[in-house]
């Protein structure tokens, strides 16, 4: 039912978007490769469905704050935040509200690959899961579920960018008499020195545009890499 599934999308897209790297954009550093980054590697009009809508993406950064098992993750985004030139795409939606779909990323331009991998490194590190465990428990806290949430890696990450990671939350609620599953799903890349989260929403699987956005941010940023 609408109203059901526009309350998951509600639910759903802070923690999307926290988890996409989360934080206002700021104007590109003035080192061109910089201000090349930064243009290729938000999600545009281009990557998604002709149909689907778009508003200015919001910082929703303190999703994550509070949450103990994510103090590593949250250190990390406010280092990288505070040292070098990101940017963030607008938020993409599925018009239709059933179907909670959305997608949005950021993208943040190291100074050299090094630091972009020590970056990553943030997000393979068995503390991470523990971050999305807990992320999973507060998604449904006090509200009606069909048993417990989930939260496990994306395992068919392999080939994209120069590496990659990623989870995926699942949830069912129980609302107006039926059930309704509703899955984030967070993916961050290193291509080089850029790296890029991703987070995207859907209701009853994961996201079926999801490669093709990712994929095709990630050849843009490839190319200013080349």
């Amino acid at each position: 039912m609408p109203s059901r599934r526009m309350r998951l999308l509600t639910l759903g897209v802070p923690v999307a978007a926290s988890l996409a790297l989360a934080g206002p954009a700021v104007a590109a550093g003035e080192a061109k490769g910089d201000k090349a980054i930064l243009k290729a590697g938000v999600i545009t009009k281009a990557d998604v469905p002709a149909e689907w809508t778009s508003k200015k993406g919001q910082s929703n950064g303190d999703a994550l704050k509070g949450i103990e098992e994510c103090k590593k993750i949250n250190a990390a985004v406010a280092d990288a935040k505070k040292d070098n030139p990101r940017a963030r795409s607008r938020g993409f939606s599925d018009p239709v509200p059933e179907h909670a779909t959305t997608a949005e990323n950021a993208v943040y331009a190291f100074s050299n690959k090094a630091s972009a991998t020590k970056f990553m490194r943030t997000y393979q590190r068995s503390a991470a899961q523990s971050c999305y465990d807990k992320v999973a428990t507060e998604i449904t806290k006090d509200r009606p579920t069909a048993g417990p949430p989930s939260a496990a890696p994306i395992t068919d990450l392999q080939g994209v960018g120069n590496e990659a990671t990623g989870y995926e939350i699942s949830a069912t609620f129980t609302q107006d008499g039926g059930t309704a599953t509703l899955y984030v799903d967070f993916v961050v890349v290193r291509v080089g020195r850029a790296a890029m989260g991703f987070g995207f929403t859907n209701v009853d699987g994961r996201i079926p545009q999801g490669p093709d956005i990712v994929n095709a941010v990630v050849q843009r940023v490839s190319a200013t890499e080349a």
